[in-house]
């Protein structure tokens, strides 16, 4: 059995975090954002593309990432911004380990309440 090492744990091995690794991390943390809307078909029906979208450049162990949100109508949107930075930056420095330089937000959509709610079908 090997012995137990009292080296900082630091000093034993590195630790690399692939830009697809934080960037899932990134999108998971957005989407958990109270009033970013969840994702589903008829949103990227509507929107025209997936989101929340998460880009992330990496260098060592600092990151910087650029997300792009959508809210539903009316909706605070400095409170949602400031919710989703915050969040992101967390999560990428728990889960990974990195420095976050800093958290870019853009509310890329609005959708108002009539553009969620699922049309209605007769029979």
């Amino acid at each position: 059995m090997a012995e137990p090492s009292d080296a900082d744990p630091g000093d034993r091995g590195t630790l690399v975090v692939k830009d697809r690794v934080a960037q899932r991390i990134a999108v998971r943390a957005a989407r958990d954002t109270a009033g970013v809307l969840p994702q589903d078909a008829t949103m990227t029906k509507l929107i025209g593309r997936e989101l929340p979208k998460v880009t992330v450049m990496i260098s060592a162990d600092r990151v910087r990432a650029a997300v792009d949100v959508a809210v539903p109508w009316p909706c605070p949107l400095t409170d949602v911004g400031a919710a989703v930075r915050q969040n992101v930056g967390t999560a990428l420095h728990r889960l990974a380990g990195l420095e976050v330089d800093g958290v870019d937000v853009t509310v890329s959509k609005v959708v108002s309440e009539i553009e969620t709610t699922p049309a209605r079908v007769l029979q």
